[in-house]
């Protein structure tokens, strides 16, 4: 009976490892699967995905929260660069608020270059300052393991004036707190004329 009882605990035990083992092997098939999927996706796809995430965002606002703003695709390659998207906001006598330059930058996890943030701002800064932009923003996926830029808005204006990095997710919040301060400043201009 004990030999019975022996043998058939090493048979149990002998298929549960089997079908952990086969578990292992799945998972391990399906994360290379991803990671070759990933891999194939171009720097430029993923990209667009970000700018596409954020135009999103946007577009669900934009009829109660920003009814005179403007945001687009920067197209004009004029002065040999552009951003990726330009927002622009006007009050009701058409002056202009607020504008901001936007550069979406994101990379394959598998991608062997891993581009820095700062690698961005010097292009980003012509780019706000060619486009007649007042604040530049890098929304970028970079440096995943970076604490400062997971940490929320991130003002690298010591560097660059008026320019700030943040993550997808602070993208319409950056919008907000950079358009109030700019109505705050245009009240105060109001006021300081009159």
């Amino acid at each position: 009976e004990q030999a019975l009882e022996e043998k058939s605990l090493k048979e149990k035990f002998n298929d549960q490892l089997n079908a952990k083992n086969e578990t292992i092997r799945e998972k391990d098939a399906e994360i290379k699967r991803l990671a070759e999927m990933k891999a194939k996706l171009s720097t430029k796809m993923v990209g667009e995905t970000l700018e596409k995430h954020c135009e999103i965002e946007f577009e669900k606002l934009r009829p109660t929260a920003f009814r005179n703003a403007n945001f687009g695709k920067d197209n004009d390659a004029s002065s040999g660069t552009k951003g990726d998207y330009i927002f622009r906001e006007k009050d009701e006598k058409g002056i202009e608020l607020v504008s901001i330059m936007f550069e979406m930058k994101n990379e394959s996890d598998e991608g062997n270059a891993k581009k820095k943030n700062e690698e961005f701002y010097k292009k980003l800064d012509k780019d706000r300052t060619d486009k007649k932009c007042e604040y530049a923003v890098l929304v970028s996926l970079l440096e995943p393991e970076n604490e400062l830029f997971n940490a929320g808005i991130v003002d690298v204006s010591h560097k660059y004036p008026k320019m700030f990095v943040i993550r997808p997710q602070f993208f319409i919040p950056i919008i907000s707190l950079l358009r109030n301060a700019s109505m705050g400043a245009m009240q105060y201009k109001t006021e300081l004329a009159a």
